[in-house]
């Protein structure tokens, strides 16, 4: 009896190849639509691949009841080693004209912000357990209109 060996495993390796290089991602949805201060959600995944470049991004989603242009936030990456190393970032989210950047129709928009905690395109140094944890660093108690605030860890491109 003759298997089709050969067309499984030529499919087998299709599939693993077309991977979007995507290592984690993870979303959390504010409470009551705003990004209070004190909500400072974290982000854990396993990095196992210390030899690759990967590209680390901040997520957001915002109505168009956003008040502001920008938002800054306070990012803080603790390794395997459980030393805490936090850098602030400022995600532009508008022209200075008021034009949303970002994708999405109408209403909701949605950015992605490379950070500079592990700059486009670095190595992570240890294999381990990492976590991410957001927190907003805006001169306002509470930041209406932001919906959604993630993290995107990828294998960078070309890389």
């Amino acid at each position: 009896m003759k298997y089709p060996i050969v067309p499984v495993l030529l499919c087998l390796l299709l599939a693993t190849g077309c991977t979007d290089g995507v290592v984690f991602q993870e979303d959390a949805r504010t409470p009551h639509g705003a990004w209070e201060r004190g909500w400072d959600p974290s982000f854990s995944f396993d990095m196992r691949d210390t030899t690759n470049p990967h590209d680390v991004y901040l997520d957001l989603r915002h109505t168009g009841d956003y008040p502001f242009s920008n938002l800054y936030a306070f990012v803080t990456l603790t390794g395997p080693d459980s030393v805490p190393v936090t850098d602030t970032v400022e995600c532009l989210l508008a022209d200075p004209t008021g034009r949303w950047y970002g994708s999405g129709t109408g209403f909701i928009r949605s950015h992605r912000q490379a950070h500079v905690l592990y700059k486009l395109r670095n190595k992570f140094p240890r294999s381990g357990r990492y976590t991410i944890t957001l927190r907003q660093a805006m001169r306002t108690e509470k930041l209406d209109g932001v919906t959604d605030v993630g993290v995107s860890v990828e294998r960078s491109k070309g890389g």
